[in-house]
């Protein structure tokens, strides 16, 4: 039989008859005849993982050109980010810090610096005898705000609007002071009796006076300047408030801390106010008279005098201990007492420095609290030292000077006698300070 013939018949059966399987009845034995050419299903998943991130990569290649074509100074970009937040953590950090340590102060008005702006709490901190009213952060921040352009023009200010709960705190403050020096509170007033003395190879007669026995403080002179708004003598604000530039002035540095927080910190409530003028300074003296006046029995008013800023040898009269104490308010020559410690906040030597680093008291690098370092025999702090102190050379001609010297002058210069190194000056400045004395009628 022909081959070909035989094959072709064969088909021509098989077509003419009916399938026996289906495929569902098949299909087992159809997925086992793939079982040789299909592989493993991990094998299958690495290949696929493998293909993915290849994909993957390049892919971030590619947008990342496409995006960042400058590379290089976008990572200098950066770095310089971090390094400017990492100083604003810094600084942050430093403040909380600070405001950790002093919340014993005890009174909380504030110029809160932020961004271009000064902020006045609109809600104060009042203490009476240690007992703290603190205030409410947040509105510090968002109150009150003064513009940081440290000019004497009224037009770069915006003045803040107090509320009742300021204004009564405020005036609870205020009230505390009055009642202080109608009382002359020994806490706060030393009796200077009258007496002569020998001043510059000449005798000196002085009458009896009360001193304020601390500089005057942040805390004092932020209620006056607030009770001066309250009162709405805006202009006489203006006129008051000290020159907080200053301190970036005398530090060589732009907007400095100081600058920023001195006047404003509750850690600096208790600290000398600076950088008033003498100006200012006497308009703290006539605004205590006058509100002191008017709160007193009008059979008492009579008994009252001016409370002003000192004459030289009244200052003198004080400082010395009624002529008994020289070079120093503390007597003899010395800057340290017998356990080593300084009594004085004044520029160091730097053999000084270096023997202060094995001690247990520092001195500070700027101001002091009021009521820091040993007083004299009349209860006086830091008569000499911390700042200089305002005076008027003469009664008469009310010629401006200073007594005592500062944080930046030498123990020379605090001499009580010494010569003075701010004769002259009327302008605010971060060393000046100044106390008040009222004269005794009899």
């Amino acid at each position: 039989m022909d081959k070909q013939k035989f094959i072709g018949d064969l088909f021509s059966t098989a077509k003419k008859q009916n399938a026996i399987y289906t495929f569902d009845a098949t299909r087992s034995a159809f997925l086992a005849s793939f079982t040789s050419v299909i592989k493993p299903k991990k094998y299958v998943f690495n290949q696929l993982k493998i293909a993915f991130m290849v994909v993957s990569i390049l892919g971030t290649m590619s947008l990342t050109l496409f995006l960042f074509p400058n590379s290089k100074s976008e990572v200098s970009n950066t770095k310089n980010s971090s390094n400017i937040k990492i100083k604003l953590e810094n600084q942050v950090s430093k403040k909380s810090k600070i405001t950790a340590n002093f919340q014993f102060s005890d009174h909380k008005i504030g110029l809160e610096k932020k961004r271009n702006m000064i902020v006045i709490p609109d809600t104060l901190r009042e203490n009476v005898e240690g007992n703290s009213l603190f205030i409410n952060q947040s509105k510090i921040e968002s109150n009150l705000k003064l513009k940081t352009n440290l000019s004497n023009s009224d037009e770069e200010y915006i003045f803040p609007k107090l509320t009742e709960e300021e204004i009564k705190a405020n005036n609870k403050q205020k009230k505390l002071m009055l009642k202080n020096l109608e009382k002359f509170d020994k806490k706060v007033y030393a009796y200077i009796p009258t007496g002569t003395f020998d001043y510059q190879g000449k005798q000196v007669s002085v009458q009896s006076f009360y001193m304020q026995k601390t500089e005057i403080s942040n805390l004092e002179y932020r209620t006056f300047l607030f009770d001066l708004l309250i009162q709405g003598r805006k202009d006489e604000f203006l006129k008051a408030r000290p020159d907080y530039k200053q301190w970036s002035i005398i530090q060589k540095q732009e907007n400095s801390p100081m600058e920023q927080h001195y006047f404003s910190h509750p850690a600096y409530d208790h600290f000398p106010v600076v950088n008033v003028s003498r100006e200012g300074a006497e308009m703290y003296c006539v605004w205590l008279t006058k509100e002191m006046v008017i709160s007193v029995e009008d059979k008492k008013k009579t008994q009252y005098n001016d409370v002003r800023i000192p004459v030289r040898e009244e200052w003198v009269m004080a400082a010395s201990s009624g002529g008994t104490k020289y070079p120093y308010p503390w007597g003899g020559p010395f800057m340290r007492n017998s356990a080593g410690l300084f009594l004085a906040n004044f520029r160091m030597t730097p053999e000084e420095l270096k023997f202060n680093d094995s001690i247990a008291q520092t001195s500070s690098d700027l101001t002091a609290p009021v009521n820091f370092y040993s007083p004299n025999a009349f209860g006086l702090y830091n008569i000499s030292g911390n700042v200089a102190e305002m005076v008027y050379n003469d009664m008469f001609t009310r010629s401006a000077g200073t007594a005592g010297g500062s944080w930046s002058n030498t123990a020379e210069e605090l001499k009580i006698e010494a010569i003075d190194p701010f004769e002259g000056k009327k302008e605010g400045s971060p060393t000046i300070g100044f106390r008040v004395v009222m004269t005794v009628k009899k």
